[in-house]
């Protein structure tokens, strides 16, 4: 299996250096230069598969250059072994045609821990067999931070320095990611949005394809292995709501597009899903595209789902290169960059618009979602679960089974749930202890050179 980047120049790469590269040479992401497909047949096979056997099924092909059966098996064990239930993950079922897909048992209580405990495992496996050390660069915009941490801080052979926009995460989300007491963890503040932290993280990456002073991996959903870690649990839910029995919509609420786009893929790779709905809050930037063709950035919105306030979603990139005949992907981005918008014609909207449906949500419906799904049904959802529900509701019939993806738990935005049920709901454990805890980052400007003196001065 061998990578391409989606801007055309950086060629025909190994997995290796797909992992450790994270952003291609030519500023691009990497995307495999085709991809394993199974059939019907072979798919409904999978069902009696442990979660990891599944993992490492729908995903080997993707490493098996680089790693053998044997040792990919073991990694992909390893992986789920600290997750808080024994099945992984669940279904919620609302009604005969809609189920919750609970993304949150992982160490952090985000659907990220899926992902990223699988790239800290093959991290650590591979600079074990190269006997070298490695800086973790990462940007988020809520859960990736704390994710990245708890998946890679583990090896001692990593130092991992995560950015987030300072003032605009859930405080349970900062106190995630600030009270663990690890000497190889940094975390940094960006006086600015998530896109400002995002932005950062690509720069350095770009200036430091240039340098080679340091020996960088990203844990962003630029990393492949982000997007492969997450297509398994797509098949899981398919083989386990009775959905093989018709064609399943997935409704996903949507930032930086990397979740979605997994969707995508494992579609690609043989999974019957209808269509893929695409939920936006008021940052409303992909739905704005599906109207017009325009990708159009505007200021970042402070709103109740804030793991989705971003303007620019990277892994959307990936989307356009797998329709981009006729179409200059490093050209489009370098207008995104410059200019802050770009065009894409009527016929390849058109070809997008077959496999995804766009839409966004207000506060005010995201809080009506969470207090309807309350009081139906006595379960508590989180704001970003809510304003994909209040979508799918709004724009899907019933002639499908409607899965939405429950993207982390509720206790992660402990103030919106008391608010919008007017009740005081009790967090889990491991989260209130973090209260008690004293936390440590630093607070930076928006300034790529601050940046990366306080990384040189810390490895």
């Amino acid at each position: 299996m061998l990578y391409s980047s989606t801007r055309g120049k950086d060629k025909n790469v190994k997995f290796d250096d797909v992992l450790i590269n994270g952003l291609a040479k030519d500023g691009g992401l990497y995307v495999p230069n085709k991809f394993k497909y199974f059939d019907q047949k072979e798919i409904l096979g999978f069902k009696d598969l442990k979660y990891y056997e599944l993992a490492y099924t729908i995903t080997y092909d993707f490493v098996k250059d680089s790693i053998s059966s044997q040792d990919y098996l073991k990694i992909c064990k390893k992986t789920y072994e600290f997750f808080s239930e024994d099945k992984i993950l669940s279904h919620t079922k609302l009604d005969d045609n809609e189920f919750i897909l609970n993304l949150f048992h992982g160490p952090t209580l985000a659907f990220k821990d899926f992902a990223l405990q699988l790239l800290g495992n093959i991290y650590d496996y591979f600079l074990k067999k190269m006997k070298t050390q490695l800086t973790i660069i990462g940007a988020t915009s809520g859960d990736t931070g704390s994710a990245a941490i708890e998946g890679c801080s583990k090896s001692k052979l990593i130092k991992i320095f995560i950015l987030f926009p300072h003032e605009k995460v859930s405080e349970i989300q900062r106190r995630q990611m600030t009270t663990l007491k690890k000497k190889n963890v940094f975390n940094i503040a960006i006086r600015g949005d998530f896109d400002d932290c995002q932005n950062l993280v690509k720069s350095l990456f770009e200036r430091n394809n240039k340098k080679k002073i340091f020996n960088f991996a990203a844990v962003n959903s630029i990393n492949w292995v982000r997007i492969m870690g997450q297509i398994v649990y797509y098949f899981w839910s398919y083989l386990n709501n009775c959905s093989y029995k018709k064609n399943v919509n997935f409704i996903v609420p949507t930032g930086n597009f990397g979740n979605i786009y997994a969707g995508y893929i494992a579609k690609k790779m043989g999974l019957p899903i209808n269509k893929l709905v695409v939920a936006s809050n008021a940052n409303d930037v992909l739905p704005r595209f599906y109207k017009t063709g325009h990708m159009s950035k505007k200021k970042t919105i402070k709103t109740l789902s804030p793991s989705m306030d971003i303007q620019i979603s990277s892994n959307f990139e990936r989307l356009l290169f797998d329709f981009s005949k006729n179409m200059n992907i490093t050209e489009l981005f370098n207008n995104l960059k410059k200019n802050g918008s770009f065009f894409v014609n009527d016929k390849k909207l058109d070809e997008i618009k077959n496999f995804f449906y766009f839409g966004s949500v207000s506060d005010t419906d995201t809080i009506n979602t969470i207090k309807q799904i309350y009081n139906d049904y006595k379960i508590v959802i989180d704001p970003h679960t809510a304003v994909g529900i209040s979508l799918g509701r709004s724009i899907l019939g019933s002639e499908n089974l409607n899965t939405y993806l429950a993207t982390a738990h509720y206790g992660k935005f402990i103030d919106t749930i008391n608010e919008s049920l007017k009740r005081k709901v009790d967090l889990p454990k491991r989260l209130k202890s973090l209260n008690q805890k004293k936390e440590k980052f630093k607070v930076i400007e928006n300034n790529l050179d601050l940046i990366e003196n306080y990384i040189s001065e810390n490895i």
